[in-house]
Formats: structure tokens, C-alpha cells, sequence
């Protein structure tokens, strides 16, 4: 019988909390419909909340995680034996690729070595990675060709 107390006293100030917005509303029935169903237990429950809380109240600093990812694309330059990154994006940029292209087109090539190292001689782009260029990134295919190419030599040269 104290448990059955104890339960509604202890979730009834999360349940209050969550309910101040309407995504806290989701989260909880998305969650109470869960344990409800036998799919998670009470403690596991109480886990997802607690992290839920914790992502609430961790600011979102978008500054740091683009900073992050600058230096995650560093790294991966650098794994490939590139340590001159500049030189790739003034290269890019003479050949009309805007700074806000500039990102997409750096993580693209990427893999495009990786593949270009692989299939040293008969290399072709998968038209998937095409597509990213010309639809996501919004390049033209002259600019597509230039990356692509620019990617071969940098794949033979690091090998």
C-alpha cells in the first residue's frame, strides 16, 4: 500500500513539469504509453526522464558545435594526409563554390576520396553523391566535374 502512495507522490511533480508545453506532453505520453504498454519498465521510464530534464536544461550552443565541427573536419583532412585545408577552400572558392557551399562541398569530398583511394583507376561518382551536389548543395555541373576532380588528385597524392 505505501507504494502505491509512494508512486503517485513521486511522479506527480514530473508529471506536472512535463506538462507545461505541448513537446513535455508528447515526451510523457510518448513515455507513460510505453511503460503502460510492457515495453519499458518504471525505471527505465524514470532514465528517459531524467535525461529528458537534463537535454532541458543544457544550453543550445550552436556557436561551439559548429566550432566543433570545423575541427571534426580538420581532423578528418588530416587523416587523409591534407594539412593545408585553406588551399582546398581558396581552390574552391576560385571556382565560384560561395562560403555557405563551402561546408557541404568539404564533407562531400571527403568521401570521395575515400572512394577515389579505393578505386584508384576506373573512378566514377556514384550519382547519389551527383544528386548532393547539384540538388543539396545546389552546384553546377561544371563546378560538380571541379570537385570531382579536385578529389582524384588530392586521393593520389596521399596515398
Amino acid at each position: 500500500m505505501k507504494k502505491v502512495v509512494l508512486i503517485p507522490i513521486l511522479y506527480l511533480p514530473i508529471i506536472l513539469f512535463s506538462q507545461s508545453s505541448s513537446e513535455r506532453q508528447g515526451v510523457r505520453e510518448r513515455i507513460e504509453t510505453a511503460v503502460d504498454q510492457g515495453l519499458i519498465t518504471r525505471n527505465q521510464a524514470d532514465e528517459r526522464y531524467a535525461k529528458y530534464r537534463e537535454r532541458l536544461r543544457q544550453p543550445n550552443d550552436e556557436i561551439s558545435n559548429k566550432s566543433e565541427q570545423k575541427t571534426d573536419l580538420l581532423t578528418h583532412y588530416k587523416k587523409l594526409g591534407v594539412n593545408n585545408l585553406s588551399r582546398i577552400k581558396k581552390s574552391l572558392s576560385n571556382n565560384g563554390i560561395s562560403d555557405n557551399q563551402l561546408d557541404g562541398v568539404l564533407r562531400g569530398m571527403i568521401r570521395l576520396i575515400h572512394v577515389a583511394k579505393a578505386d584508384e583507376n576506373n573512378y566514377e561518382m556514384n550519382p547519389r553523391m551527383q544528386n548532393y551536389f547539384e540538388d543539396r548543395i545546389g552546384l553546377d555541373p561544371k563546378q560538380v566535374q571541379y570537385v570531382m576532380d579536385l578529389s582524384v588528385r588530392i586521393a593520389r597524392r596521399v596515398k
